[in-house]
């Protein structure tokens, strides 16, 4: 069995201090096998922790990300299933390709 998360929106520290505290206990380093995330981590410190839960880390770029080396949008497999992931201010989008 693959884990997978897909997270975004996450504006820390702008919106919020850190993720809360019942969420962040849950994820433990070696655990979950791909991180998506759908942009606005805002800072570097973000993306360092989430490295650090998984190395296999797939980001596109929010608004608020001081990191301008995201993709707009990525595509991706994961086992059988190909995934485009891109963050939009109407729409988020997460699409599987059958």
């Amino acid at each position: 069995m693959v884990l997978v998360l897909a997270i975004g929106d996450l504006h820390i520290p702008h919106r919020a201090a850190d993720l809360p505290p019942k969420f962040k206990s849950m994820l433990v380093p070696g655990k979950i096998q791909h991180i998506i995330c759908t942009g606005n981590l805002c800072i570097k410190e973000v993306h360092d922790y989430l490295k650090s839960l998984c190395p296999d880390l797939h980001i596109t770029r929010g608004e608020y990300d001081e990191d301008a080396r995201y993709p707009e949008t990525k595509t991706l497999t994961i086992g059988q299933f190909k995934l485009g992931i891109c963050h939009g201010h109407q729409v988020l989008f997460l699409k599987l390709f059958a």
